[in-house]
């Protein structure tokens, strides 16, 4: 066994490498997006000027332990993809070493931990520049602890049976800090000791108060940690608050009328997002105006409170509609699909072959978790199974009241691996001891499982959110300055809508750039003639588009066409239009910069060949 460990343990480990390098040479691994890139600002501003000003908005602690990491910005996502990996191998080994408390059991540690370890979509997210893998690693941590600590028996090593209490309190405490929707589990924390000394009873049990003193020590290790976020909000800006402020917008934007029950969706759409700033709070900020006059304070008690008001307000002028969308949440939540979270897991399964050639996925653990639960769970100790089914539902009732999106539901898939374990820990002869009526309720679950699992039910498997995906990528594609494929993945978004204005500002930049550095004349040609022509479809412009427009328009001895795309985009972009003010100045039609200003030399020679 111990000779299998290693080599299964060295196969994990050479895979997710692969994967990491696989994933470190996309686009995505060298420009990461949405939430990975302002993980990425949030980290760079906490090593220069400190905290963002006012409230925390969101969770900071992953933010903070990156810009610990001793490198430059330039490298900081690739150190930030391994330390992804590195807390997803440790989190596969807390997952084994959970599931031999559960099962008694080194085989059934060592499928836990290889399934957790080649779970492709934990894998997936343990390469973005994204919380969730280091917290799913503190929600192990302190689970572990507080398993060791309570497996402790009374009188035995009592001062390391402290300091596990306090760090699972403690490490529950951080992974709160870390993400906030592990609060309803973590929650849970303290409760456990005393849940361990009512089931285990007189005989092997440690009398109650030895439990409430353990629930004590628990809660006020986890209370702490908190506590010392609230007086940074207070020191920081004023205001005593545990958690950041944003899950008020949230709640409601996960239940408010019109909602889809599987992902966040944004309602409006912002021309530019600021690195470092949040598109969920620009909208949140938007639309409390909207409602309160576009001069209203941005008050976050009053705009919290006010969140909070028009969900209630909502739910209950149509509870049937509410109920409804709880109903398509559990289906959405135990589906295959994994839904839409800043990117599309099934989209980007087909462009990695390490993920696409793997078949595991979240159906297969679902139906081994519970393979193993029926044939085996006679065997297992009920606070040990009490506990993780009270963990496993409290942080899905969580899941449920926001989003049941891929990167919201992946810390059940480490309980679910858990228990899946214990088919590791079957043997034939216990198989042939089992019932046939147990065999064909295991069939008839597997079977029920797998429709609700498989099917597409209220759409659960709608691919329309590959366009997003698209998009991304031209855009990472953009900012790597690979412009050949920024206009490839612009193109895919065309081809699935034609209407996205912000994919064909992808297009004509990328035909822009290419055009300028065509080696052939036919070449330039053909694409000058193409930008010609995506130009006089767009109908919503940038500063980077004006500016292409009047380059182009000068190109085709269009001067007062090209003069008039300048100067509207110094008149609507201001600070952003540089390059249009440059094209002024390099055609005698202003003088915004220094006669040997090499921006305005390099269009001068781009104007006049």
């Amino acid at each position: 066994m111990q000779w299998s460990s290693r080599v299964i343990g060295l196969v994990v480990f050479v895979y997710a490498c692969a994967f990491s390098l696989q994933f470190i040479g996309d686009y995505l691994g060298r420009a990461p997006v949405l939430d990975g890139r302002e993980n990425l600002a949030l980290a760079v501003e906490f090593a220069g000027t400190g905290l963002p000003d006012g409230p925390l908005y969101r969770a900071m602690l992953y933010s903070w332990v990156l810009s610990l990491l001793p490198v430059d910005v330039e490298r900081l996502p690739q150190l930030a993809l391994l330390f992804g990996v590195f807390c997803h191998l440790l989190s596969a080994c807390l997952v084994g070493t959970i599931a031999q408390r559960l099962w008694q059991q080194r085989s059934a540690r060592l499928l836990a931990a290889t399934l957790y370890g080649v779970y492709p979509v934990a894998l997936y997210f343990s390469v973005q520049v994204l919380d969730i893998t280091f917290s799913i690693t503190l929600f192990l941590a302190g689970l572990y602890c507080l398993l060791a600590a309570l497996g402790i028996k009374s009188g035995r090593r009592s001062f390391r049976r402290v300091f596990l209490l306090i760090g699972a309190g403690a490490l529950g405490g951080l992974v709160v800090l870390a993400r906030p929707n592990f609060l309803p589990p973590v929650l849970l924390f303290p409760m456990v000791p005393l849940l361990f000394s009512a089931l285990r009873g007189r005989r092997s049990a440690p009398p109650i108060d030895r439990g409430i003193r353990s629930c004590l020590l628990v809660g006020l290790a986890l209370s702490g940690v908190l506590s010392a976020q609230g007086l940074l909000n207070y020191r920081h800006c004023g205001q005593f608050r545990l958690l950041p402020w944003q899950g008020a917008y949230n709640l409601y934007a996960a239940n408010r009328d019109g909602a889809n029950g599987q992902f966040y969706k944004q309602r409006v759409s912002f021309d530019q997002i600021p690195a470092g700033m949040n598109s969920t709070r620009m909208e949140s900020e938007y639309l409390y105006r909207e409602s309160h006059g576009m001069d209203a304070e941005l008050d976050v008690r009053a705009m919290n409170a006010y969140w909070r008001a028009v969900v209630f307000r909502e739910v209950g002028a149509d509870p049937v509609r509410w109920i409804a969308l709880m109903g398509k949440k559990i289906v959405y939540l135990f589906n295959d699909w994994e839904q839409y979270n800043n990117l599309t897991y099934a989209y980007h399964k087909e462009r990695f072959s390490l993920l696409r050639w793997n078949p595991l996925g979240w159906g297969l653990l679902c139906l081994a978790a519970l393979g193993a639960l029926m044939l085996g769970g006679k065997q297992l100790p009920k606070d040990v199974g009490l506990m993780l089914m009270l963990l496993f539902v409290a942080y899905a009732a969580g899941v449920l009241l926001f989003f049941v999106s891929a990167r919201f539901r992946l810390p059940l898939a480490p309980l679910l691996c858990v228990c899946a374990g214990g088919l590791g820990a079957l043997r034939f002869p216990q198989l042939k001891q089992i019932c046939w009526r147990r065999y064909a309720c295991l069939c008839t679950g597997i079977f029920a499982t797998g429709a609700l699992l498989y099917g597409d039910w209220f759409g659960a498997q709608d691919d329309a959110t590959f366009i997003q995906d698209e998009l991304l990528l031209a855009n990472a594609a953009t900012r790597l300055g690979e412009d050949a494929a920024a206009l490839r993945f612009a193109e895919a978004v065309l081809g699935r809508d034609g209407s996205r204005e912000e994919a064909r500002r992808i297009q004509v930049a990328s035909l822009f750039n290419l055009w300028l550095v065509a080696d052939t004349d036919a070449v330039k040609e053909s694409l000058r003639i193409r930008l010609g022509s995506e130009l006089l479809v767009l109908r919503s412009h940038d500063a980077s588009s004006l500016f292409i427009s009047g380059v182009y328009a000068w190109t085709i001895n269009d001067h007062e066409g090209a003069l008039v795309s300048w100067r509207e985009a110094i008149r609507r972009f201001k600070s952003e239009a540089l390059f249009s003010a440059r094209a002024l100045q390099a055609v005698g039609a202003g003088g915004f910069f220094a006669e040997n200003d090499s921006g305005v030399d390099q269009l001068k020679k781009i104007l006049n060949p």
